[in-house]
Formats: C-alpha cells, sequence, structure tokens
C-alpha cells in the first residue's frame, strides 16, 4: 500500500517535470540512500508495469512526458480498436494493434491529433501486461511444422514446431498458447493446446468464442462439490428470524425459458389510495459465503453471459436454477425491497428486511400480457391473481409516467431473436418482444433498485453504484451534426439533459425513423459502468442508482446485497468500513470489464448464427433500411434487423461519401442515398469468417461484380 502512496506521489513530482535520476527519486521519497539495489528492483517494476519510462540516460519519467499513453486495449468487431484511459478512448487502426489482444495494458504513441485538431489515433508500441497468452486460429499444416493464421485481432501468424502440433489436421480451429511473441526478426511461436474442429460449424465458433475469451460452461470440481453441500431444506431457525410472507401471492414473471428466477413482486392498493409494492430478490449472499470457493469464482466471473445457443452460469445450475432458484409453491429466501408509493408515484417510505415467501405461480411475460388483453382462458386459469396484475399495470404506469416527467430515456430498439431448432440451427429470426408485462417488471426493478440506492448513499456506507455519466461535449457536437441531417438541433453540449434527447426521439417516433436516431444517440452516450461514487444515471435521468434484483446473475447484485444485510441491524463498524473501501475501487473496475466482455461475446455468437441463416438466402430481396456509411460502403439493416452493407467499389459507378450532407452520392447519375431511406437489397454473399454480410440495392443487381 505504501509503495502504492509513493508512485502516486513521484507522478505528481513527474508533471511537467525534466526526468530524474534514481538518487533525486530516492530523496522526493524519503527512501533509504543505502538501499540502493532495492530501491532500482522497485523503480523497475514500474517501469515493467508501465507506471514509468527510462531515457538513453536512464533517467526515470511518466509515459505521458515521453508521449506516450496507458490504457487498456479495447478491440471492436476484430476490425479496429480503442485504448481506454481513465479520461479518454484513443482510436487503433488495425496496422496499429502490434501484438496487442482485447483486454491487454498497453503504452500507445499518438499518430494523429496530438496537436488537438481532429480525433486522435494511435498505434500500440508495447504490450505491458497480456490478458491472456492463448489465441484462437486455423491451422496452415505442413510436413515438418505449421502456422496458425489468428481469426481474430492478432495479426501474424504463429509458428508451431512439429513436436507442438498435437493432432491437429490441416485447416482446424485450434487454441495456441504463445511462447514467444514475436520480435523484428523472428514470428511468434507457440504450441497447440487445444483442437476444436472444423472452423465453418457455427457449434465450433462459439466454443472458440468462449475459450478465446477465456470464459467456460464448466466449474472447478470443487466449486461444484461446494454448490452441492448446501442444504437444499430450509430449517425452521432460519424461518423464525425472518419476515414470514407466505401469506402473499407473490408471483413471479419471467421469459418463457428462463430457469434462474431471481426476483419475485406483489402489488396491494391501499385503503389510504396509496400502493404497497414488494420486490423480493433471491437472498443468494446467505448461501454463498464470502470468500468461499463459490464467492471467488462468482466474483471472476462477474456475470453470467447469455450467448445465443447456452448461458454461462455465474454460479452452478445446483444454485442458479436451484436453491435461490424463486420456483413456485416452494418456500424460498428473500431480501425484500418493500415500498409504500403514492398515486403520483413517489415513494413514501422504503423498507428492507430478509423474508421467507412461496410463489403462487411461475408466470411468463406471455401468460400476464394475455391477462392484460383480457383474454377468456387467462383470465379464468389466473382468477387468483387478475385483480393483483391489473394493480400492477396501473402502477406501472404512474412509475413510468414520473420517469418519463424527469427525463429518463426510454430507448425502445428492436431486438433481434434467434430461434433455434434442436439441431442448433436457426429455424427463424423475430422481434424481441417488450409488451406491458416487460415493463411492469422493468418498472419494477429500477424503482427497488432506485429505492435501495438512495438509502445506501444516506446512510453513507461506501458501495456500489451503477452509474451513466453525462455525454462527452465532443461527442455531442458529432451527434448534433448529424442529427442536424434530420432537422433536429441541440442547442448545449455542455450541461446536456436526457429531456433533449427523449423528445427528439418522440418526435422521430412519429417520422417513422426512430430506429436510425435511437441509435445514434446510443452511440453518443457514455457506457453504464459501477462505482463507488455515486454520481446518478444520465439515461435514467436518477439521482441514485444501483443493481439489486438479480444477484443470482449479477456479481454487482451480490455486493449490494451484503452491504445492505450490514445495515438491519444497525451500522457497519470501523473495520468493515475499512474492508469496503479498500476492496470495492479494484471489484468495481473488474465487474464493469465482465460486463462489456459479456454484451461482446452475445452479440459475436448472435452473428454467427445470423450470418449462419444468411447463408442460404443469397439471392433473396428484402426490404432494409439505411442506417450508417463509410467511405467505401452503405450500411443497411432489414426489416428482420439482419445487418449488411453494400460495398460501394464492386459498383459500375462511382460512388463518393459526402460527409456535409452525410450522405452517399452517384457521381455519375446523381442519385443520393440518406440515412433513413427505405430500399429493396438483394443478398449477395453471407461469410463465416468475415461474420458478415454483403448486398446490394436489388435494382442494380445485375451490375454486381463481387465474390458470392
Amino acid at each position: 500500500m505504501k509503495l502504492d502512496k509513493d508512485l502516486k506521489k513521484l507522478k505528481e513530482a513527474l508533471v511537467g517535470s525534466k526526468s530524474l535520476g534514481q538518487e533525486e527519486i530516492t530523496k522526493i521519497l524519503g527512501w533509504s540512500l543505502k538501499l540502493k539495489k532495492e530501491n532500482r528492483e522497485i523503480l523497475q517494476k514500474w517501469v515493467t508495469d508501465g507506471e514509468l519510462m527510462t531515457n538513453n540516460r536512464g533517467k526515470y519519467n511518466t509515459p505521458e512526458n515521453f508521449g506516450f499513453i496507458k490504457g487498456e486495449f479495447s478491440l471492436i468487431k476484430g476490425k479496429f480498436a480503442f485504448v481506454d484511459t481513465p479520461t479518454e478512448g484513443i482510436f487503433i487502426p488495425r496496422s496499429g494493434f502490434g501484438t496487442a489482444l482485447d483486454g491487454d495494458v498497453v503504452l500507445i504513441k499518438i499518430t494523429k491529433g496530438a496537436d488537438g485538431t481532429g480525433k486522435k489515433e494511435g498505434e500500440v508500441v508495447k504490450v505491458l501486461k497480456r490478458e491472456r497468452e492463448t489465441i484462437i486460429g486455423i491451422l496452415q499444416k505442413r510436413d515438418n511444422f505449421g502456422f496458425v493464421k489468428p481469426t481474430h485481432s492478432f495479426g501474424r501468424d504463429i509458428y508451431i514446431p512439429k513436436k507442438y502440433l498435437s493432432m491437429a489436421e490441416d485447416g482446424e480451429l485450434v487454441m495456441v498458447h504463445v511462447d514467444f511473441w514475436g520480435d523484428e526478426t523472428r514470428k511468434p511461436e507457440g504450441k497447440i493446446v487445444e483442437t476444436i474442429g472444423s472452423p465453418y460449424d457455427t457449434d465450433n465458433m462459439i466454443k472458440a468464442l468462449i475459450l478465446r475469451e477465456g470464459k467456460s460452461e464448466d466449474f472447478p470440481d470443487e466449486v461444484v462439490a461446494e454448490a452441492r453441500a448446501i442444504p437444499t431444506v430450509i430449517s425452521e431457525e432460519e424461518i423464525q428470524k425472518r419476515k414470514d410472507l407466505r401469506n402473499l401471492p407473490i408471483i413471479t414473471i419471467d421469459g418463457d425459458d428462463a430457469k434462474d428466477l431471481d426476483d419475485a413482486v406483489y402489488v396491494e392498493k391501499l385503503s389510504n389510495g396509496n400502493f404497497r409494492l414488494v420486490v423480493a430478490i433471491a437472498d443468494v449472499g446467505h448461501y454463498i459465503a464470502e470468500g468461499s470457493g463459490l464467492d471467488k469464482e462468482a466474483e471472476k466471473r462477474g456475470n453470467s453471459v447469455y450467448l445465443v445457443d447456452r448461458v454461462l452460469p455465474m454460479f452452478p445450475r445446483e444454485i442458479s436454477n436451484g436453491i435461490c432458484s424463486l420456483n413456485p409453491r416452494e418456500d424460498k429466501l428473500v431480501f425484500v425491497c418493500d415500498m409504500q408509493i403514492d398515486p403520483k408515484g413517489k415513494i413514501i417510505d422504503t423498507e428492507t428486511y430478509k423474508a421467507v415467501i412461496k410463489t403462487a405461480h411461475r408466470m411468463t411475460y406471455t401468460n400476464v400480457n394475455k391477462i392484460l388483453a383480457r383474454e377468456p382462458e387467462f383470465v379464468e386459469q389466473y382468477a387468483d391473481i387478475k385483480d393483483m396484475v391489473d394493480d400492477m399495470f396501473e402502477l406501472s404506469k404512474i412509475i413510468r409516467e414520473v420517469k418519463y416527467n424527469r427525463g429518463s430515456i426510454d430507448f425502445d430498439l428492436p431486438e433481434i431473436k434467434v430461434v433455434l431448432g434442436e439441431d442448433k440451427k436457426v429455424k427463424y429470426l423475430k422481434n424481441r418482444e417488450r409488451g406491458e408485462a416487460e415493463r411492469i417488471i422493468e418498472d419494477f426493478m429500477i424503482s427497488a433498485n432506485e429505492a435501495v440506492a438512495e438509502k445506501l448513499f444516506w446512510l453513507e456506507i461506501p458501495s456500489v453504484y451503477r452509474t451513466h455519466e453525462k455525454p462527452d461535449p465532443e461527442r455531442i457536437k458529432t451527434l448534433n451534426e448529424t442529427l442536424g441531417k434530420f432537422g433536429y438541433r441541440l442547442h448545449s453540449f455542455e450541461d446536456i439533459h436526457p429531456k433533449k434527447f427523449q423528445k427528439i426521439i418522440e418526435d422521430s417516433e412519429e417520422r417513422g425513423i426512430n430506429m436510425i436516431v435511437h441509435k445514434m444517440i446510443l452511440m453518443s452516450l457514455k457506457q453504464a459502468r459501477y462505482a463507488m461514487e455515486n454520481i446518478g444515471h444520465f439515461g435514467l435521468s436518477s439521482n441514485y442508482y444501483t443493481h439489486f434484483t438479480s444477484p443470482i446473475r449479477r456479481y454487482s447484485d451480490l455486493l449490494v446485497h451484503r452491504i445492505l444485510a450490514m445495515t438491519l441491524d444497525g451500522y457497519p463498524n470501523k473495520k468493515e468500513i475499512s474492508k469496503l473501501n479498500r476492496e470495492l475501487p479494484e471489484v468495481t473496475a473488474h465487474i464493469s470489464k465482465t460486463e462489456r466482455e459479456a454484451m461482446k461475446m452475445e452479440d459475436e455468437s448472435i452473428k454467427i448464427k445470423v450470418v449462419e441463416y444468411m447463408m442460404d438466402k443469397i439471392g433473396e430481396v428484402y426490404k432494409a433500411t439505411v442506417i450508417g456509411f463509410s467511405n467505401k460502403k452503405i450500411f443497411f439493416e432489414t426489416e428482420e434487423y439482419v445487418e449488411c452493407f453494400w460495398d460501394i467499389t464492386t459498383a459500375r459507378n462511382f460512388y463518393e461519401f459526402d460527409e456535409a450532407l452525410y450522405a452517399m452520392v452517384d457521381k455519375d447519375t446523381g442519385k443520393i442515398y440518406n440515412l433513413g431511406d427505405k430500399i429493396e437489397i438483394m443478398i449477395v454473399r453471407a461469410d463465416l469468417n468475415m461474420l458478415e454480410v454483403e448486398a446490394i440495392p436489388n435494382e442494380l443487381h445485375d451490375e454486381y461484380s463481387g465474390k458470392r
């Protein structure tokens, strides 16, 4: 801990300073002059970690003072990257990757925009810390050696000596452990540690994705054994310690195929006109001891990952689908947020406590929507809860109006749902529904998360908040230029309020251009993250927000449960407070990272199946919308929400992207393709290797000259 403080002190001394020698640094930090060797070792470690660099005279300074920047390498779609620092993200073209892989900590040199004119670009000059030592690629086998051509990010082939080829065959997808990362004279070298199979089998592609990201479907044997040793029967002694809510007709409402049911709800209209909203969440913390094998594995995973054809759960299924899942008509332990809400949507009282419940029904969104639609069969089948469902709908609309009035942004973007058959092939694509039942649960969970966050904030206890910062003025300026093509304008870039976006979104819905406008606004906003500092949630226009409602699938929620539990019988002691202050910064950074990884994996797994689905659609015509441009491409989205592109270099005419118009112009005919244009396109190529679908305007299909 002292060395961290010393490093911080040294960096402060080096701000705008010339480079310093070891003796000068020793004096500044108050180190002993007699411990020259030990002091040199500390400084060398800081150099290895990228905290310091040395010049040709052996003097030390920060990378920033030498013109370098340290950050985390984040790969985007395998085609470009950003290096993220605490204050900015710097664009890295593929040619500037060096040997960096997604998640590596790197040093970069700025190659463009260093003088403040235009966006910054850079190139990787050194990898400081490897996220992992393995790479996925396709084997090109020779008689006495082989090369593995990486499928993702890493730009150089990896040499494999004959003795390390294992039993892999030519053309197979393999995982390589890299022993030497290469230099100016030698290629990288490694050994094959796992053979995956055909690179064009989508099941293998998803397996490779899991391996590439360092994830696993399976748990260590000792963690599974720990899960199986947890008693499944709740003792009477434990029930006596809790509020007994088993008399309430509490219900779960989830998707048809959900198995990890971690939230249940109950609504009652009180005689004073207020509503009682009970949000009961699986009490995972009761079963998962802090520091146990289960806890460490869950922290490492950070969250469950929902791929297109499988789930990588945060806990073994004995926990996620069994002991903690709020299955119907079973006694279950829960952590409750019990709110009283007035008819105007104001929460006038909040209680948090441990309880035992027995859910009355395992409801699905489909069934609740059918009750609300007054379908006789479902109204009759669920007659015992029909009135409560109506009260839920009424309360949900009140909560929704409060969120709307304060400026909460409702990004009601269509989401693609890939429906697979038993053979794991795509049967069809459809829009993921977001009916009233889905909105009810969303509104209730947000209310509980806000109530818990506000309680913890005013108790002044170190905690985990779900934060969403205000967007960067520079990004809003760029967004404003694009929105201007649709007649919209943001008058202030500095202190922007989410309500301004809300009004633009509403108007775009009336004009039928909401999908493209939603996406542009969403891309201009920062990504939400976990942090100890409560700075509010911009997108929800909320002053207090956390994640409390999904501890089976998010480690953040389990942390919040543990912190909230400290307040049930008093206030945490100094030792507990100190422990939270010491540990939470690192944990919140880690779970923010695992969440980003999960999102990327989920998107890529869907893309794999979508591209496979489109492979036998070559020559078919679809209605589509123009959703974006690059200098050489127009991007479309079909009515089934499949993203594809047209490479204009394959066209007979000459096209040019007009930045001022933000449109693609046919310079031979004058025809203009604008954002939001509706056109018919023909699918001409679906490439599993590149994970892309190529199309062409149907009226030009006879002149297509690209590969099919």
